[in-house]
């Protein structure tokens, strides 16, 4: 079986949904000697954070010399972001292989009535990977919720750690804040560690310590009070903590409490005998890289990619940009799924932006722009429709000058759709461009794919 061969079936495996529930993932690891129990994790679950605060604790980690794995979800643009050791990629190689292993597994559990589905089968994939590459220890997010999750087949952590949480999910985790946190604080194992987010809700934060205090957890409260803001920019924050400056590489104030969530979890494993410095805090901070996040990806015109797409989420975008591009016009690339509260993003963002262009993420839950650009009409008066994203994208570039700002958002399948046909580079001869026929030379002469 070769890479894409292998992703294919994984992918063939999306027609089973996303399913809570654990004898599925149980089977998968059975029949594998269940690998997850001979690795050590962080655990991570929430609604919002989940990927900045993985990525924090596993560069620092990283950083003080462990191998460290780290398994995240959804990927952006390569299927391998999900699995990584040390900042780097499963090779197509290992993971071909490893999917070789699991098909037969799968098709003979299928036999038996039991359908694993596309996300246990990259789970089993990650586990089986990182304990054949020896890691040290592996930062484990959860996928959907906590309790049902496949990632909670482990039967222990060094430390659990709950991030932001809000409402999303509702159809599958509940409809209130206490539902959603009850599903999450499933990942909290008996006389294990906790690590709590600055949570904006009381009644969530005092029930995620009760949760852990009916499981004999030792609960760790955030480092938020011991934090003093320097300096915010739109590029990330300058911090002082424990007496050192931090360069947070990650913008928006909410990622100050990501920063505090994730330095409490590295403080409990300093305590269980993990050796983590200072330097290496520092350092790996300083290097931490979350792809959708508010990223930006050219100063010239500002371009950023935001995945955000529920309330919170969209409401830490819209902070942001008015603290910090209040003086610009806003040029925006906007797509959601239809089963998002994409009303409520409308309404917060759509006034912020001087043109929008609607579009669709290939994705089968996509709102039809039409829709959407019928939504953003009632607050933003300079809507288009263009279903096709990298149209809406080179449309939304063409209109913006070099001190504006050009914005994609709305859902993290729409930036992955976009960041697969940007490069990295910064556009020079945007002009140039601009005067040819067709996108097409653009992009195969000026700025090849590749």
């Amino acid at each position: 079986m070769n890479y894409n061969e292998a992703l294919n079936f994984i992918h063939s495996r999306d027609k089973f949904g996303s399913r809570p529930g654990m004898e599925r993932i149980e089977a998968l690891c059975n029949a594998f000697d269940n690998p997850q129990d001979k690795l050590k994790y962080v655990h991570v679950a929430g609604t919002n954070g989940k990927g900045s605060t993985c990525h924090m604790i596993a560069s620092v980690l990283s950083e003080s010399g462990y191998k460290v794995g780290l398994f995240t979800s959804p990927f952006v643009v390569d299927f391998r972001e999900r699995i990584q050791i040390n900042g780097e990629m499963i090779s197509r190689e290992d993971l071909a292989e490893i999917i070789s292993e699991v098909k037969p597994v799968v098709e003979k559990l299928s036999k038996q009535g039991i359908e694993p589905t596309e996300f246990e089968i990259i789970t089993i994939t990650a586990f089986l990977y990182f304990l054949r590459q020896n890691c040290d220890i592996v930062v484990l997010e959860v996928g959907l919720g906590g309790l049902l999750d496949s990632t909670n087949i482990i039967k222990k952590s060094e430390v659990s750690v709950i991030t932001s949480i809000s409402l999303d999910h509702t159809n599958i985790l509940g409809d209130t804040l206490l539902k959603i946190a009850e599903q999450k604080c499933g990942i909290f194992k008996e006389g294990g560690n906790v690590v709590g987010y600055p949570q904006p809700d009381f009644a969530v934060e005092r029930f995620i310590k009760d949760k852990a205090k009916e499981k004999n957890c030792k609960y760790f409260p955030h480092e938020l009070s011991k934090i003093r803001l320097v300096r915010e920019e739109i590029d990330g924050s300058t911090i002082i903590y424990a007496g050192c400056t931090f360069k947070i590489p990650l913008t928006g104030k909410h990622q100050l409490y990501n920063f505090a969530t994730a330095v409490a979890a590295i403080n409990v494993l300093k305590q269980n005998g993990w050796n983590v410095t200072y330097k290496s805090l520092i350092d790996g901070i300083s290097k931490v890289k979350v792809p959708a996040r508010t990223e930006i990806i050219s100063h010239t015109p500002l371009t950023i990619i935001d995945g955000g797409h529920n309330a919170e989420g969209v409401d830490a975008l819209c902070n942001t940009l008015v603290k910090f591009c209040a003086n610009r016009k806003i040029i925006a690339v906007f797509g959601m799924m239809k089963d998002k509260d994409y009303r409520y993003a409308v309404k917060k963002l759509a006034p912020l932006c001087e043109r929008i262009y609607t579009t669709e993420a290939s994705n089968p839950r996509t709102l039809d722009a039409k829709s959407l650009a019928k939504e953003v009409k009632q607050y933003c008066k300079k809507v288009r429709p263009e279903p096709n994203p990298e149209k809406a994208y080179y449309k939304a570039l063409k209109k913006a000058k070099d001190d504006d700002v050009v914005l994609v958002c709305g859902s993290l399948y729409l930036a992955s759709d976009v960041k697969k046909f940007i490069k990295w580079h910064h556009i020079t001869k945007r002009n140039y461009f601009f005067n040819q026929a067709s996108t097409k030379y653009f992009r195969t002469i000026l700025y090849p794919i590749g």
